[in-house]
C-alpha cells in the first residue's frame, strides 16, 4: 500500500543572537563592536526519483532546522545554520493546512523552500543598540503525492483492468474472478519501440463512493476507460466519467480518453468506431492499442 498524503510540522531555524560588545579604537575612543547573528536554517523540500511514496513521513512528522550562530566581538558575524533538506517523491504537491495549493514538485532535484529561516540579529557595531533576531517560519503543511504516469487504467469492478495491465507491462499482479482484487494503485513501465511509458493500474471505481485514488489521474496523459458489458458499455463509461468529474472536474481536462471493451475474444466487430475491442486471452486489439498509445505519447 502506498502512502500518498501526510501532514508534517516544520520549524525553520531562528536567527543567531547579535553581539553587544565594545571595540576600543584608542585610549579615548570606544565604539560598539558586536557582530550580527547568523541566519537560521531553511527547510527545503527536494524531489527525488529514488522515492515512490511518502511512507518515511509516517515515522517522523516533525522537523526543525538549526538556529543561526551568535555574533561575536570585533564585528564577527555568526555562522549561518545549515538548511534542512527533506527528500520527497517526484509528483509531490505542497499544500497549506487548509488544502490550498502552494507548489508542485514535478522534476527530479527540484527544490522548494517550505519554511524560511529567520534573519540573524543585528550587532551593535558602530551603534549603541542591537536588533533581535527573527524567528524561523513555523507551520504545518500537507504533502499530497500524485503518481507520475503516462497512461491510467480505470473501470468498474471486475472488468479486466489488472489483466490488461499485466499484458501491457509483462507483470503478473494478482487477478481474480471476484471484484475489488486491486486494493491500491500500482504502476510499471510499458516498452514500445525502445520507449518506456509508465502505466497506472487503479482500484475499481465504487459508485457513489469517495474513490480517493482518482487523484492520481492528475498527471495521466491518456486514460483508458474499461467495460466488459458488451451490451451496456455506454452506461459503464458514463458512470466512470461521472465519478471522475464528481471527484475533481479538472482530472479530465486535456486528457486523451480511449474506450475499451474488454473480454472481447468472442466479438468479431462492433459498429461503434470509438470503441477498441481487446482481449488478453487471444491478444485481440493489444497491438492496435499499443499503436494508438504510442502515436499519441510520442508526438
Amino acid at each position: 500500500m502506498i502512502v500518498d498524503e501526510v501532514v508534517i510540522y516544520l520549524k525553520a531555524g531562528r536567527g543567531g543572537e547579535p553581539s553587544n560588545s565594545s571595540l576600543r579604537l584608542s585610549s579615548r575612543r570606544i565604539i560598539g563592536g558586536g557582530g550580527d547573528g547568523g541566519k537560521g536554517g531553511d527547510i527545503i523540500l527536494k524531489a527525488s526519483r529514488h522515492l515512490y511514496d511518502l511512507n518515511k513521513f509516517l515515522i517522523n512528522k516533525n522537523f526543525k532546522a538549526q538556529d543561526g550562530k551568535p555574533g561575536g566581538s570585533n564585528n564577527k558575524k555568526g555562522k549561518n545554520a545549515e538548511d534542512l533538506i527533506l527528500n520527497v517523491p517526484i509528483g509531490t504537491i505542497i499544500r497549506d493546512i487548509e488544502g490550498n495549493f502552494i507548489f508542485d514538485l514535478k522534476e527530479d532535484n527540484q527544490e522548494f523552500i517550505a519554511a524560511k529561516g529567520g534573519s540573524g540579529g543585528i550587532g551593535n557595531f558602530k551603534k549603541t543598540y542591537t536588533i533581535e533576531p527573527q524567528d524561523g517560519e513555523e507551520k504545518k503543511i500537507i504533502l499530497d503525492y500524485r503518481i507520475p504516469n503516462d497512461l491510467a487504467i480505470v473501470g468498474l469492478p471486475n472488468v479486466g483492468k489488472t489483466s490488461l495491465f499485466n499484458k501491457l507491462t509483462n507483470k503478473s499482479y494478482k487477478v481474480a474472478d471476484h471484484p475489488f482484487t486491486t486494493k491500491f494503485c500500482v504502476w510499471a513501465n510499458m516498452r514500445i519501440d525502445f520507449y518506456d511509458f509508465v502505466i497506472l493500474d487503479t482500484p475499481p471505481i465504487k459508485l457513489n463512493s469517495e474513490n480517493k485514488f482518482l487523484k492520481h489521474l492528475l498527471r495521466s496523459k491518456i486514460i483508458l476507460f474499461l467495460s466488459s458489458e458488451h451490451l451496456n458499455y455506454k452506461n459503464d463509461f458514463l458512470a466512470i466519467k461521472k465519478e471522475i468529474l464528481k471527484f475533481d472536474p479538472e482530472l479530465l481536462k486535456n486528457k486523451k480518453v480511449f474506450y475499451l471493451l474488454t473480454k472481447a475474444d468472442k466479438i468479431s466487430k462492433i459498429e461503434d468506431k470509438n470503441i477498441i475491442l481487446v482481449s488478453v486471452e487471444d491478444n485481440k486489439g493489444i497491438d492496435y492499442l499499443k499503436e494508438k498509445v504510442f502515436k499519441f505519447l510520442s508526438r
